[in-house]
């Protein structure tokens, strides 16, 4: 049976009359050379090969062809010592077919799909900031759930890793009776809240309706129906008969918003029998708030959403200009570039030992975090280049934290913008919060800096170490005399281990000089002078860290596309498929062409396919 091309496209099957060139000439070379190794029975150094059966597939996949690429021309995979190896005209073959599916990646020469998200609950932070918003309340009552695990791209808002336990029903109820308590035992927040009383011309129903109209259609970020309001202004109605008064009848109705599925979940409509449409405004205006203030969209944004004026792409740019500007667009800081760059670990996980390190105290953590916030969200607010996240010369800092760097002349406990003399220290790659979370409690990492350059900066994870690696000492004071780099050098003549470090190692080499709580320094803990040259493959050296950051400068489209990867994705709340590139292509492009500026990039985002579209299917 001949599939309808129509189908084809929304499956992503092959074309009616389409080779599948990767099936014929690709698959059979990676089944007869790869298979074995890296197949379903056995997938050394965990990379797994066998699902690449199809050009599909491999777009699918598309995350680690470049790399097989590379392993293959340069004759590293497979390795010498197999019985069979793949001739030369294998291997271009098998490469040609590779460079091919990554050509379309960035053609987009195959199906487009806006894709779909997961209908998702909200997250400790963005119910905090919902919760805030709607009533106005001044503590945390989602710090009582579990912490959100990331997923996807790496972050806490990704629909598919949040996951409801039975237990978070249970702490919904708890959060929910702790806010209403706080509003009624405040008068004057109560009497904000109760928008509406009964008198001669109102009836407690009328009132009521009122009120539960007002706080419903906030809470649930759409318009709210008569089905909706039913059961409330029922249960409103049997308290009032049970005796209660007013105020004390409507007490179970706003807590019953609190706990209520349009409340805790992002709900987007699916529309039968088409394979995509346009979100309504009232879902773009959630995407929107979520997106850059992780909360729900204000009165502003629904008035508009209700007069189906949102979707209009100069009202839509002109509202989220609005809203970066405004003080809730911190979160993009505080959320997005906190778990991209990692310094959001910075505020718990990270544990400079006490003794090592006496001056790290709990007022230069928060100086450092800070540091990193307010450093990004100057970029946005103020509409920077991106490329200042790896190269600026000013920087956030109050006295403590200018004192840590050696910064004279900053007095006062709040954070300002200071001017840097010193290029080492500029952008994220010399912030403490960073230097702090890539280091390990007595030492410096080299590893986990070198690693966190590939993977975060440059979306270029080195493969997972192997089962036989061994430990690195968690001390770099060595009782042998040996400098760390001397001790990892060593680790680094396991043949299984070589490959890799070869490539992590010298980025971090490169900012040994920063010391594990990221001061600048001389000498290592053994009295040595710090050894920071580093030798990248291709004979590429340097030795600071403004080298290496000249070095990433040079060559900035790995950092751009991740960079508006990471945005994509964090705006989206689902891992990005193959069928997202072109739409990252297009975000560099159109950032490119306006100078970089920070503002370009996050409305792009907004007014991409994928922000505006919903698929039936992923």
């Amino acid at each position: 049976m001949t599939i309808p091309r129509s189908i084809a496209l929304i499956l992503g099957l092959p074309l009616p009359g389409q080779a599948d060139d990767f099936a014929n000439k690709a698959t059979p070379l990676l089944s007869k050379y790869c298979f074995e190794c890296h197949g379903e029975k056995k997938q050394k150094g965990g990379i797994e090969v066998h699902q690449l059966n199809s050009a599909d597939a491999a777009l699918r996949h598309h995350r680690f062809l470049e790399n097989i690429a590379k392993q293959v021309e340069s004759g590293d995979m497979p390795p010498d010592d197999e019985d069979v190896l793949p001739t030369d005209a294998e291997r271009e073959a098998l490469v040609n077919e590779i460079r091919s599916v990554l050509k379309k990646l960035i053609t987009g020469d195959f199906p487009r799909n806006p894709g779909r998200t997961t209908v998702r609950r909200l997250n400790r932070n963005e119910y905090n900031n919902t919760v805030r918003d709607l009533f106005g309340i001044d503590f945390l009552p989602g710090n009582d759930f579990p912490s959100d695990g990331a997923g996807g791209e790496g972050f806490d808002n990704v629909g598919d890793a949040m996951f409801v336990q039975p237990s978070l029903l249970e702490k919904y109820l708890a959060a929910s009776k702790k806010v209403i308590t706080s509003i009624y035992d405040d008068p004057k927040h109560l009497a904000r809240v109760i928008v509406a009383k009964p008198g001669d011309k109102l009836t407690p129903d009328k009132a009521a309706r009122t009120v539960l109209l007002t706080h419903a259609s906030l809470a649930f970020r759409r318009r709210v129906t008569d089905e909706d309001l039913a059961p409330l202004l029922a249960l409103f109605g049997k308290k009032l008969a049970d005796g209660a008064s007013y105020e004390e009848a409507l007490r179970p109705t706003l807590q019953a918003l609190l706990i209520h599925p349009s409340f805790l979940f992002r709900i987007e409509a699916d529309q039968p029998a088409k394979s995509e449409w346009k979100i309504d405004d009232f879902e773009l205006a959630t995407r929107l708030s979520y997106f850059l203030w992780a909360s729900m969209p204000d009165r502003r944004l629904l008035k508009l959403a209700d007069e189906g004026k949102l979707s209009d792409p100069a009202t839509l740019r002109a509202e989220a200009q609005r809203m970066i500007l405004d003080r809730r667009s911190e979160t993009l800081a505080r959320h997005f570039a906190g778990q991209w760059l990692g310094f959001e670990e910075l505020r718990e996980v990270a544990q400079p030992d006490p003794t090592r390190f006496p001056t790290f105290t709990q007022s230069l953590r928060v100086s450092m975090y800070r540091e990193s916030v307010e450093f990004f969200n100057h970029l946005v607010r103020a509409n920077r280049p991106a490329l200042e996240l790896i190269q600026s010369n000013y920087t956030f800092a109050n006295a403590e934290l200018a004192r840590h760097y050696g910064i004279d002349g900053v007095t006062g406990s709040k954070l300002q913008r200071v001017a840097l003399s010193d290029a080492n220290r500029g952008g994220v790659i010399g912030q403490a919060a960073i230097l702090t979370a890539t280091s390990m409690p007595l030492r410096t990492s080299p590893v986990k800096r070198g690693k966190w350059i590939l993977d975060t900066l440059l979306g270029t994870p080195p493969p997972p170490p192997p089962p036989d690696a061994g430990v690195l000492p968690g001390d770099d004071k060595s009782t042998e005399g040996l400098s760390f780099r001397e001790t990892l050098e060593i680790h680094r003549t396991k043949a299984s281990c070589a490959g890799c470090h070869e490539k992590i190692d010298p980025l971090g080499f490169g900012l040994e000089n920063f010391d594990a709580i990221g001061r600048w320094r001389t000498r290592d803990a053994n009295g040595k002078p710090v050894d920071s040259l580093a030798t990248l493959p291709g004979d590429i050296t340097f030795s600071s860290p403004k080298e290496l950051k000249d070095l990433l400068l040079s060559s900035d489209e790995l950092f751009l596309r991740n960079l508006a990867r990471k945005m994509l994705a964090y705006a989206l709340g689902r891992p990005l498929e193959y069928y997202d590139e072109p739409v990252v292509t297009d975000l560099v492009a159109k950032l490119r062409k306006d100078d970089l500026k920070m503002q370009t990039l996050i409305l792009s985002v907004i007014e991409s396919p994928p922000f505006q579209n919903r698929s039936a299917k992923r």
